[in-house]
């Protein structure tokens, strides 16, 4: 509930700062970017971030709609590609690749592994740099009790960016969020 209060304070203050800069002829071209990022995300790339509002809510089914309709527009709209420069991407600006993957997340948070390491393989067909669904990865064969083949795609994130983490670390979090919620 607070992130939605923040995050609809954050778009008020932006549009805020927007408006009165676009308002000063000096500074219209500082707000430019301002304006375009919110008309972005509310209006081109709509269904993408319903999907990430609801895969917050812990809505998967919803947020797996939201997601394959997004991928629809793109196929439908290539030029939504070209938009991506208004997107704040940490290891990615690839929109399919960051679409699949987090369908996988929502796979892998509703328990239908394999189809989770389905959208996984995708996310990395799409994009071999993007080191999430490696993570990912790692994830599910610590679930699947597969632990060599975790550590390989553990390795594997670690090298093309993700933050250092130990298996030993990785494997707790396994065991507290996946294997013990079920009990």
């Amino acid at each position: 509930m607070i992130r939605v209060a923040l995050n609809r304070l954050i778009y008020l203050i932006l549009i805020c700062i927007g408006i009165f800069l676009a308002s000063k002829k000096n500074y219209f071209l500082v707000s430019l970017p301002i304006i375009l990022w919110i008309v972005v995300e509310r209006v081109f790339w709509k269904n993408f971030y319903l999907g990430k509002k609801l895969l917050y809510k812990r809505r998967y089914k919803s947020a797996v709609n939201q997601f394959n309709m997004f991928l629809d527009d793109i196929e439908n709209k290539p030029w939504l590609n070209y938009l991506r420069m208004f997107n704040i991407g940490v290891y990615t600006h690839n929109l399919k690749a960051k679409v699949y993957n987090n369908i996988g997340i929502c796979y892998l948070e509703s328990k239908a592994y394999n189809k989770a390491e389905e959208y996984f393989n995708k996310a990395m067909e799409e994009d071999n740099d993007f080191c999430l669904p490696y993570y990912n990865l790692a994830i599910i064969y610590l679930i699947k009790e597969d632990e060599l083949s975790a550590r390989d795609y553990l390795t594997d994130a670690i090298k093309k960016g993700y933050n250092r983490i130990k298996l030993v670390q990785l494997k707790g979090y396994v065991m507290v969020k996946y294997k013990m919620e079920g009990n």
